[in-house]
């Protein structure tokens, strides 16, 4: 059974403080570092970019105050309204769309370039996601996706080992992050359960899937090319960052 409906709820819940943490975010040194990436990655100007799950939308508003055309997705119509919130307080301008990313309502071949942070692991039909983007981007176009294996220790024998061995670490690098810019512990006005989300987010297929080796795998097999991979995470794999092109 699909939990698209539950996820949506989820985050229409969380849609007050998950804004309050990416403004946070936005305004800190890790809002640096992206937009470091990002005139990196996204040279040309204006570029159309796809925001596929912007949730409050913090790459949205970032790829804006470069000068790019942006066009934010999310299936939470509570956080599509808060994009709009933070882009008016900005002085920024986008697109901002409710739409289920793994249903884009956009021709074929109708962004330079596509970005997700930490939207995949939500969805019943990533695999759909992926063709999806792949669809709507230009020859030549560019996809940069942040993402993670999250709750892959709820399945896999490895990571749960390592989970066990590492839980006073884990423990402390929590403590920390909840003390960090754009900490979604430290914003939280709705008092939210977050054990929602973990409950729902273990029964979708990328929780049981190694990655980025899966996500490399049905990249290929679409026809994505010259790969740009970071990955974060010893000795097993937890954050990765991928950046791919669409052939011309």
């Amino acid at each position: 059974m699909d939990n698209l409906k539950k996820v949506q709820d989820y985050w229409n819940l969380r849609s007050h403080g998950f804004s309050d943490a990416i403004n946070e975010e936005l305004d800190s040194e890790q809002g640096k570092k992206w937009t470091e990436l990002f005139e990196t990655v996204f040279i040309e100007r204006p570029l159309h970019i796809l925001d596929d799950g912007a949730g409050a939308g913090f790459f949205t508003m970032l790829l804006a105050s470069l000068g790019h055309k942006v066009t934010g997705i999310d299936y939470s119509d509570k956080m599509v309204g808060y994009v709009n919130e933070n882009l008016a307080r900005r002085g920024l301008k986008a697109e901002v769309l409710q739409m289920d990313a793994q249903d884009l309502k956009f021709s074929d071949a109708s962004f330079d370039a596509v970005v997700q942070r930490n939207v995949m692991w939500n969805l019943d039909h990533p695999e759909k996601a992926y063709s999806e983007i792949f669809r709507v981007l230009k020859p030549g176009g560019i996809l940069l996706i942040d993402d993670g294996n999250h709750y892959l220790s709820a399945h896999d024998e490895e990571y749960a080992k390592e989970a066990e061995a590492r839980k006073a670490e884990i423990e402390e690098l929590r403590k920390k992050e909840a003390v960090t810019p754009g900490s979604h512990y430290m914003h939280n006005p709705e008092n939210v359960d977050f054990t929602i989300i973990e409950k729902i987010a273990v029964t979708q297929p990328l929780s049981s899937r190694r990655r980025p080796q899966w996500d490399l795998d049905v990249m290929i097999r679409l026809g994505f090319r010259k790969f740009d991979v970071k990955v974060d995470g010893t000795p097993l794999p937890h954050h990765f960052r991928i950046i791919a092109e669409k052939p011309e």
